[in-house]
């Protein structure tokens, strides 16, 4: 709070805070003189205003202002009490094309997966053990309090390399059935990034995630706000990763992502945790 005070008493907003005031009192003694009292007054109030006015035009010309971060402490969840306690009501959350993993029972052929996923097989694909465990880690540590999940998969126009969004349907089926897990689930065409086009994906990213906070809000049947909604970015490409982490560069949006440990070799080894991230941009004086 005090230095939330500090910043907003600058020497640009208080000039321009002195101005607004000036501006405002001269209007109200331009009023009364013209009704014939506190004629006295109007040349030097017009003065004070012409003259913060001036220190307020010199300042945003003289020094224009840059943006900085203000960062929270990072909050490493790792036991259950603390999942719960920092658990959200809503959550938007990246789903990758599906990879089995090192000690995976799945089937080590694309068609297979596909065929698998196409009548939702969660059990063939083996979720726990791929590269979708991190997501559902991300999902499963906000059961406590998870009402509504929001899952941006991917499409391509190839049909021979089909996107993410395949595998949504399954994944939702083992949350559901092996997890036990209640909340609503938002997904289907309006939740879809089309991959055709890199230099896009990061602008349509930055937009839907965007548009997720927005409706949640809006909406009469989901009725969250920014607050009680985390992003996950640990899915996902690197153009939707930053999408999603510019599209919550407000103080009221927190994002998250599922950490681990690491051996020797660079593999990760151990149980994964999510970590959360909050932040809000601030208008600093150059």
């Amino acid at each position: 709070m005090l230095q939330r005070l500090r910043r907003a008493m600058e020497l640009r907003q208080l000039s321009a805070g002195v101005t607004g005031l000036a501006l405002g009192l001269l209007l109200n003694v331009a009023s009364n003189w013209l009704s014939g009292a506190g004629a006295a007054l109007v040349p030097a109030i017009v003065a004070i205003f012409v003259g913060t006015l001036s220190v307020s035009i010199y300042l945003w010309w003289r020094n224009p202002s840059r943006v900085s971060l203000n960062i929270r402490p990072v909050r490493t969840l790792r036991a259950d009490a603390e999942k719960r306690q920092h658990a959200h009501r809503g959550l938007i959350a990246f789903v990758s094309l599906y990879r089995p993993g090192r000690d995976s029972r799945a089937s080590k052929k694309p068609e297979d997966w596909q065929a698998a996923a196409a009548r939702n097989d969660y059990q063939a694909l083996d979720l726990p053990h791929s590269n979708l465990a991190t997501t559902v880690e991300a999902i499963m540590s906000h059961t406590s309090r998870l009402e509504h999940c929001w899952l941006i998969g991917t499409t391509a126009t190839d049909p021979g390399v089909p996107g993410s969004s395949i595998y949504i349907p399954a994944l939702i089926e083992y949350l559901r059935h092996e997890r036990g897990l209640k909340c609503a689930f938002h997904c289907g065409p309006e939740c879809n990034l089309p991959l055709d086009d890199d230099a896009l994906v990061f602008t349509k990213t930055l937009d839907l995630v965007r548009h997720v906070f927005v409706q949640a809000e809006k909406d009469g049947e989901v009725g969250l706000q920014a607050k009680e909604v985390i992003a996950d970015f640990t899915g996902g490409t690197r153009s939707m990763t930053l999408g999603m982490i510019l599209a919550c560069l407000d103080g009221d949006r927190d994002i998250e992502m599922i950490g681990t440990h690491y051996d020797a070799a660079g593999n990760p080894e151990g149980p994964p945790f999510p970590i959360i991230f909050s932040f809000e941009p601030v208008l600093l004086q150059t």
